[in-house]
């Protein structure tokens, strides 16, 4: 799928704009030059399925969040017919943002305007990090687990927000809460300081999935889009199509109830109430109607009252699921027992610069003022790394603190450039069109124009060579690495995992022992995101560890099984080296396993660590460590060291940071537990100090050679 992007520091020009609030006529050229001539700040671009998400500025240095619609991705017949209701979507998510703007706990929004023919929403550009990314600096107890006091603290103020938002005439639903939705604004309160009042400035932000209903009954067409919520985290009516009374149940407010109660529930417990990422491997409609979540286990008698609350949210039907303003009372009512209530919310102290009556302007932009505009740069070189599919933010930081907002109805000019956008212009969107104002189609360079059976010959070519450089003159023949010989960081390949689209890259070139004694495989891949959630073994270890683990057999069986086939009928089993006890000193503890898929060590990632490194007593920790193998080419390329963490190592699930499992224990943990406990890589990319027990879950990210 190809990525289009905006480069830094080039020049987008709107061609029209339709403001989100009244503009006097004699302030339009005013108007035009604030929102209209933008320049794109930095390259922290929000990759989605269906948008993108930029950071410009205007030539007042302020700064706002630009959302474009994606029409690169679609070709032909798809194009004639997936653009239409995409285009129609887009549309119905700037209304149902119009309907929240100016209440506290959203971002303000600006207009709907066009790039050509390409629809685009411009918001406001918010400071701070989403849920996912703060919740590391969250008060945690010695277990990493975030205390209970910030858990309620964080739900009562996205419920403020939500009820703020139900004081609308119009019939709001979020309809997508989850922790990369929900962003901690800290441009006017820094987080530290929401941390010590445990009063949070949260901002809810992609609203693709909302439901806005008000009495005007042309307004509730276009509001049934089918949209899914985030699997982990929403209830099972948004899960299914085929529901009786669909569209009543698909619009009630405990819909968001219910997303909260599960981002509480991941917070208090470290996963999500039916097993973080498990829902790849099932229908998450089924499972969360034919399955209890699992119980929220308190941590002492003090928390009963927290977790009761969070699972009474959880229920399967509406009807017994906790209500919103029920759920506020009794989380407040458990923080003011134990002593920790949230001190009065922070509130922001600038204005809206727009005020007035809420009503739509549309503006052009003139051929003169077009044809005298400085013209962007279309020259661009491919990033270093995928764009993050991470279309949900709405802004994430901008220059100036956010105003208070009054609750008052927000009513939309139906039709705002839908005729021009839903029409046959529309199904005629082409790349050519969008490149003219700096959509330049920048693709990241890959390896699709390979097959796997091609890949395969070629890593024969390569294992068959006589000399390393022999090796990586093939590789260089086939773009591989560049001149130096260093692996092309770019080179990414499109698969597929039980249908889902992922990537992997390449990380290694004749680097593994092939299992059948020939030599070493030519080429070794690795998945370029978290596939799944899911523990290293079902049951807490005592003895053994990666040769005895499920995962084990797991990845070599239904994981491999979900793959495309023609990949998993050139993967080559491989040996791999491993401390296969657990809690040990001796390194006659790494023996070899036989495997197709499997999991990364750490010193495959960060190369071998000094002994010295290592307090005295722990020294026996390198010898086991540097014995399961040797660090990958492209790790060492980057600069991935073994005491740091480092950006090649962080990988993202549903677009965020996560931990991930390394198949290598730890040693010095295991014998202090008493029971196995491997490491895993941070969501900084530190792959040593996160080790956990065989029982907790993580993500999985394989490594195969072919």
């Amino acid at each position: 799928m190809t990525h289009h992007r905006i480069q830094p520091a080039q020049l987008v020009e709107l061609t029209s704009f339709d403001t989100a609030f009244a503009v006097m006529p004699g302030d339009e050229d005013d108007a035009r030059r604030r929102y209209m001539t933008l320049l794109v700040d930095d390259s922290d671009i929000h990759q989605g399925a269906s948008s993108t998400v930029y950071q410009v500025h205007n030539t007042e240095c302020t700064s706002f969040a630009l959302k474009v619609l994606r029409t690169d991705d679609l070709e032909g017949e798809e194009r004639d017919r997936v653009l239409p209701l995409r285009v129609r979507t887009f549309t119905e998510e700037y209304r149902a943002q119009a309907a929240v703007a100016h209440l506290a706990g959203f971002p303000k929004l600006y207009g709907f305007g066009m790039i050509d023919d390409v629809p685009a929403i411009l918001m406001e550009w918010i400071c701070g990090p989403t849920l996912r990314e703060a919740t590391p600096k969250l008060p945690s107890d010695v277990y990493g687990r975030v205390e209970a006091t910030a858990v309620a603290g964080v739900g009562i103020a996205v419920l403020n927000v939500l009820t703020g938002a139900s004081a609308l005439d119009e019939h709001f639903v979020h309809r997508d809460l989850s922790p990369k939705n929900i962003l901690l604004r800290c441009d006017h309160v820094p987080l530290e300081q929401q941390i010590a009042s445990n009063s949070y400035d949260v901002c809810l932000v992609d609203l693709g999935s909302a439901s806005i209903e008000s009495h005007d009954a042309s307004l509730t067409l276009v509001a049934n889009i089918w949209r899914n919520g985030t699997p982990d985290y929403a209830p099972p009516e948004m899960l299914s199509s085929d529901l009786p009374n669909a569209a009543a149940l698909r619009s009630s407010r405990s819909i968001d109830v219910y997303a909260l109660c599960s981002v509480l529930y991941e917070l208090y417990a470290q996963t999500t109430p039916f097993g973080r990422g498990s829902m790849l491997t099932a229908s998450p409609y089924q499972m969360k109607m034919t399955n209890d979540p699992l119980p929220l286990v308190p941590r002492n008698p003090d928390d009963v009252g927290l977790t009761d609350a969070i699972m009474a949210g959880l229920e399967r039907d509406q009807d017994r699921r906790i209500k919103g303003d029920e759920l506020m009372a009794r989380l407040e009512a458990w923080v003011e027992q134990h002593g920790a209530a949230p001190q009065q919310a922070p509130v922001s102290d600038d204005s809206h610069a727009e005020t007035g009556a809420y009503k739509s302007t549309h503006l052009s932009m003139p051929a003169a003022a077009g044809a005298s505009a400085p013209t962007a740069d279309k020259a661009g070189t491919p990033d270093n790394h995928r764009i993050p599919d991470n279309e949900d933010h709405g802004g994430r930081a901008r220059k100036t603190a956010t105003a208070p907002r009054s609750f008052s109805r927000r009513t939309f000019i139906a039709g705002i450039a839908a005729g021009a956008v839903l029409g046959a212009g529309a199904v005629a969107l082409g790349g050519a069109a969008v490149a003219t104002k700096g959509f330049g189609l920048f693709a990241p360079r890959s390896l699709d124009d390979w097959s796997w059976d091609e890949l395969a010959d070629l890593s024969a070519r390569i294992s068959a060579a006589e000399s390393d450089e022999e090796a990586l003159d093939i590789a260089r023949e086939a773009a591989l690495v560049d001149a130096n010989g260093h692996i092309d960081g770019n080179r990414l390949k499109g698969v597929t995992y039980n249908g889902i689209p992922t990537h992997v890259r390449l990380v290694g070139i004749v680097h593994d022992e092939l299992a059948d004694g020939t030599g070493k495989a030519g080429l070794t891949f690795m998945f370029d995101e978290v596939l799944a959630t899911k523990p290293m073994n079902d049951t807490p270890l005592t003895t053994g560890a990666w040769e005895g683990s499920d995962m084990r057999p797991w990845l070599n069986g239904v994981f491999a099984d979900h793959l495309d086939a023609e990949l998993t009928a050139v993967i080559k089993p491989v040996v791999k080296y491993t401390n296969n006890v657990g809690g040990t000193e001796d390194p006659a503890s790494v023996t070899t396993t036989e495997d197709g898929v499997w999991l990364f060590s750490y010193c495959e990632l960060v190369g071998a660590r000094e002994r010295l490194s290592f307090s005295e007593g722990y020294r026996f920790l390198a010898d086991i460590l540097n014995t399961e193998g040797t660090q990958y080419a492209y790790f060492r390329e980057q600069g991935v060291m073994p005491q740091s963490n480092h950006p090649a190592l962080i990988r993202n699930q549903e677009n965020d940071p996560d931990y991930w499992w390394l198949r290598t224990p730890s040693p010095d943990v295991s014998l202090s537990e008493g029971e196995v406990n491997f490491n895993r890589v941070g969501p900084n990319g530190d792959p040593f100090h996160f080790a956990t027990n065989a029982a907790e879950n993580a993500g999985v990210v394989p490594g195969f050679c072919v």
